[in-house]
């Protein structure tokens, strides 16, 4: 097996700190567990992790130096203890749990994907990454960085299964296992991600995925994109999502994101902040929260609804750059 940076045992509790894991729930191996024991402890990470640990692109907006890194190390400072919030996008995300899945014995991998643009009809270049974990003869795509349309849970790689998105809706999501149209080479067959929202909607590809491991560096190179390329919206919008619990509810705030909110809770929507607007897709339903007039109402909704603070450094960082609200910005 090659040389991957693994988490120590402290580093793992700080982790399960984070995701609000029961304490009789922790496992700091699976090495000697059955495999349905194996998989069932997957989705009950899977699932703690997308509730406490948001989709975010915020560093690109609210700090002085702009700076991804998607170093195991790095990641685990930037998102773990405490008073941290903080989450990332695809790139930070899913590095930060495979290399906790790693850490816990998992026989897992990460694999590059090119997200699929509705608008344009085509695929992009490798810009997103998936981890695909091996439970007995079965692999599972996990992926816990890639928002609202994202999977809530491990997922068997069996091409035209459609499964459920989210528990008591209608959204279904599955996995075709064909060619995509820009490849000279149509023999050759990649894993796609589709959508449905609902019932009598159309299946929409959200990203296929290659069936190859890629190494750190693979994944050091592809961060460049969403960071680095002047065609990246993640550097003119700022974003924020996370999955929340039926055990939320916005008469009681202080049951956002709460450690019993999310043990007891199922996933039953997101809410997504993007730009100037929130909303709360659940069950089914999406309902808009709140529009922001300014800087300071998008920071208070940050607060409330993720638990993010930043200092007045980065508060202030993001004055003057075209992911800011203000008065006038509205205005117009």
């Amino acid at each position: 097996m090659g040389d991957r940076p693994r988490y120590s045992h402290d580093q793992l509790e700080q982790y399960f700190n984070r995701i609000a894991l029961p304490e009789q729930n922790r496992l700091h191996s699976v090495a000697a567990v059955p495999d349905d024991v194996k998989l069932s402890y997957l989705s009950l990470l899977n699932k703690h992790n997308i509730v406490r640990i948001p989709f975010e692109n915020l560093t690109l907006h609210y700090s002085w130096h702009r700076t991804i890194n998607v170093r195991p190390q790095h990641l685990f400072n930037k998102i773990v203890p405490p008073p941290s919030r903080r989450g990332g996008y695809c790139m930070e995300a899913n590095s930060l749990f495979h290399t906790v899945l790693l850490s816990l014995g998992f026989q897992v991998y990460m694999a590059g994907a090119r997200v699929y643009s509705k608008e344009a009809g085509k695929y992009g270049g490798f810009s997103h990454c998936v981890n695909i974990v091996i439970i007995g003869k079965d692999r599972f795509m996990v992926d816990v960085g890639f928002g609202a349309n994202g999977p809530t849970a491990p997922a068997r790689l069996r091409p035209n299964e459609p499964r459920p998105h989210i528990e008591g809706t209608e959204a279904l999501m599955r996995f075709v296992h064909e060619s995509i149209p820009q490849q000279v080479d149509q023999g050759q067959k990649v894993w796609i991600y589709q959508h449905q929202i609902s019932s009598d909607a159309e299946w929409v590809p959200m990203y296929c995925f290659v069936d190859i491991e890629f190494l750190l560096e693979d994944i050091r190179g592809m961060n460049l994109s969403p960071w680095k390329s002047p065609s990246s919206w993640f550097t003119q919008k700022v974003v924020l999502s996370r999955f929340t619990t039926d055990a939320e509810d916005e008469a009681h705030e202080s049951a956002f994101m709460s450690d019993k909110a999310v043990a007891d809770g199922r996933i039953d929507g997101a809410l997504i902040l993007f730009q100037d607007t929130l909303k709360w897709r659940r069950e089914g339903q999406t309902v808009q929260i709140a529009r922001f007039e300014t800087e300071e109402r998008r920071l208070d909704a940050m607060k409330k609804y993720f638990g993010i603070e930043f200092d007045e450094e980065d508060r202030e960082a993001i004055r003057g750059t075209t992911g800011e609200l203000s008065q006038v910005n509205f205005a117009i």
